[in-house]
C-alpha cells in the first residue's frame, strides 16, 4: 500500500502526479511528431517541439542534479546530429558556399548552449580550490590561452557571426574538460557513470550504421562511393567518433570484469566494424595509431591482435585495400586529382593563400570554408589560416598540453614491471594517450576540431586524465 501519512503521502503523491503529467506530455508529443512527420511537413515542424521540450527538461535536471544532467548529455549527444534541421547532404562539403547543416536551432546547438551555461554556472558555484587540490597547470593554462587566441581572431574575422559560433564550440570543449575534472575531484565515484554514458553513446550510432549498410538507406554518395554516416553528417565524422570511443574501450578492456567486460568488448567490436564501413582512410590510420599506442603502453599482445585484425579485414573486405590503391596515381589524364590526398595538398596550398590578408590573427574561425567552399581538411593549416600565427602556436600548445596531461596520468598510475592488476585509472591514462595520439594524426588530414561531438568525448577523457595525474593525488 502507498503510505498516506503527512511525512510520506504528499511527496509520493507529488512524484506520481509528476510522472503522470510527464508521461501524458511525452505521449502527446510523440503523437504530434508522428502526425507531422507523416504529413511530409518540414523537419523543423517536428524537431523543434521535441528540442524545446528536451531543453526545458534538461534545464530542470541541470539545476537540481548536475551530475545526472551531464550523464544524460553525454549519452544522447552522439545521436543528436541526426536531428539537424537541414536536409541530408547540406554539409560544408556540399560546395557552392552554401551554409552548413549547423544551426542555432538544431537540438545539438541548443544542447551546447545549455551545457556551456550550466557548466560555467556550476563551476562558479563550486568556488576556488586550494593550490594543492588543483590539477597540473599545463592543460588549464594552454586551454585558456587557446580560447584567448580564438577570441583574438575575432578582431580580423571576415565573418564575425560565423566565427562567434566556432568560438562557442571551442568553449564547450574546454568547459567539458574543467567540469569533468572538478566533478571527479569532488567524488571519484562519478567516474563510472560518466564513462558509462560515453560508452552508451556509441550504441545508437553503431546500430544506425549497420542498418544503413544492410538496407542501403541513408548512405551518401561521395565520389562514386556509397558510404554510411550513422547518426552524423559525414562518414569521416562517424569514423572519428568510432576510433575515439574504441581506443578508450580497448584500453579499459584489461581493467574491467564480468558482464561489463563482455558489454565493452561487444561495443568495441561494433565500433571497429562501423569504422571499417566508413571508408575513411584517415580515421583508419588514426585508429591503428591509437591502438598501437595502447598496446605499447599496456600489453604487447594488443599489438599482435591489432595486426591480426587488420590482416583479417584486408582479406575479408577487399574494398579496404582498394581505398589505398589509388594513392599511387596523382592526376588523371584530364588533369584532375586522382585521389583525395592529392586534392588535399592542392587545397592546403589554396587555403594558405588567405593568410597574407591577416597573418597575425587570421581570417577568423570558420571563415575559410566560406571562401574555399570546402573545409580545410587539416587542423594545423586551419588554425594558421583562420586564427593566424597566434592561433597556430596556441593550438600546438594545447596539443602539447594534452600530451603532458597524458604523461602525468601515466606516471601517476605506473606499476612495477611485470605487475598486472586491474586498475581503471591506468586504463583511462593509457586510453587517453592513445586518443591524443590518434587526434594528432587525424588532424593532419581531417577536420577533427569541427567534429564537435568527437571533441566533447575527448574532453571527457582529458578531464578524467587530468584528475588522475593531479599532483599529490593517490590513484583511486
Amino acid at each position: 500500500m502507498i503510505p498516506h501519512s503527512s511525512a510520506y503521502g504528499r511527496p509520493r503523491a507529488t512524484v506520481e502526479k509528476s510522472l503522470v503529467i510527464a508521461g501524458a506530455s511525452a505521449v502527446a508529443l510523440a503523437v504530434y511528431c508522428g502526425a507531422v512527420f507523416a504529413s511530409g511537413a518540414p523537419r523543423s515542424a517536428w524537431i523543434m517541439p521535441v528540442a524545446l521540450v528536451m531543453a526545458g527538461a534538461l534545464t530542470v535536471v541541470a539545476v537540481t542534479r548536475f551530475t545526472l544532467f551531464l550523464v544524460i548529455v553525454l549519452a544522447i549527444r552522439s545521436s543528436l546530429d541526426a536531428a539537424k534541421l537541414a536536409d541530408i547532404g547540406a554539409t560544408v562539403d556540399g560546395g557552392g558556399g552554401q551554409p552548413t547543416a549547423s544551426s542555432l536551432f538544431d537540438p545539438s546547438s541548443m544542447l551546447a548552449v545549455l551545457f556551456i551555461c550550466a557548466g560555467l554556472a556550476w563551476l562558479v558555484v563550486q568556488g576556488r580550490r586550494p593550490i594543492e587540490a588543483r590539477p597540473h597547470p599545463a592543460l588549464p593554462m594552454a586551454a585558456l590561452t587557446f580560447f584567448g587566441a580564438c577570441l583574438f581572431s575575432l578582431l580580423g574575422s571576415r565573418a564575425p557571426a560565423v566565427s562567434v559560433g566556432e568560438v562557442s564550440r571551442v568553449a564547450a570543449f574546454l568547459v567539458m574538460i574543467f567540469v569533468v575534472e572538478r566533478l571527479v575531484a569532488e567524488d571519484p565515484g562519478r567516474r563510472g557513470p560518466l564513462l558509462g554514458a560515453v560508452f552508451a553513446s556509441g550504441v545508437v550510432p553503431v546500430l544506425v550504421t549497420f542498418y544503413q549498410v544492410v538496407t542501403g538507406n541513408g548512405l551518401v554518395d561521395l565520389d562514386g562511393l556509397m558510404r554510411p554516416v550513422g547518426t552524423f553528417w559525414h562518414p569521416n565524422a562517424l569514423g572519428e567518433f568510432c576510433y575515439t570511443i574504441m581506443i578508450m574501450g580497448v584500453a579499459l578492456l584489461w581493467h574491467v570484469r564480468g558482464g561489463a567486460r563482455v558489454a565493452l568488448f561487444l561495443l568495441v567490436a561494433g565500433l571497429g566494424a562501423a569504422l571499417v564501413t566508413t571508408a575513411a582512410r584517415g580515421a583508419w590510420i588514426a585508429a591503428l595509431v591509437g591502438v598501437l599506442v595502447v598496446g605499447f603502453l599496456q600489453d604487447r599482445r594488443i599489438i599482435l591482435g591489432a595486426v591480426a585484425v587488420v590482416g583479417g579485414v584486408v582479406l575479408a573486405v577487399p574494398s579496404v585495400l582498394a581505398r589505398f590503391s589509388d594513392l599511387s596515381q596523382t592526376y588523371t589524364a584530364g588533369g584532375y586529382e586522382a585521389n583525395s590526398l592529392v586534392w588535399r595538398f592542392d587545397h592546403w596550398i589554396e587555403a594558405t593563400g588567405l593568410l597574407p590578408e591577416n597573418p597575425v590573427t587570421g581570417v577568423g574561425l570558420g571563415t575559410a570554408r566560406l571562401f574555399l567552399y570546402k573545409e580545410v581538411h587539416n587542423d594545423y593549416v586551419r588554425a594558421l589560416v583562420e586564427s593566424g600565427v597566434v592561433g597556430l602556436l596556441a593550438y600546438l600548445g594545447l596539443l602539447a598540453a594534452l600530451f603532458i596531461a597524458a604523461r602525468q596520468a601515466l606516471r601517476a598510475t605506473a606499476r612495477p614491471p611485470g605487475l598486472r592488476v586491474a586498475d581503471p585509472s591506468r586504463g583511462i591514462a593509457v586510453g587517453f594517450t592513445g586518443c591524443v595520439a590518434a587526434f594528432a594524426v587525424s588532424a593532419l588530414a581531417d577536420n577533427i576540431m569541427t567534429a564537435v561531438v568527437v571533441m566533447w568525448y575527448l574532453a571527457v577523457f582529458a578531464g578524467l586524465a587530468l584528475r588522475i595525474g593531479a599532483p599529490g593525488k593517490e590513484t583511486q
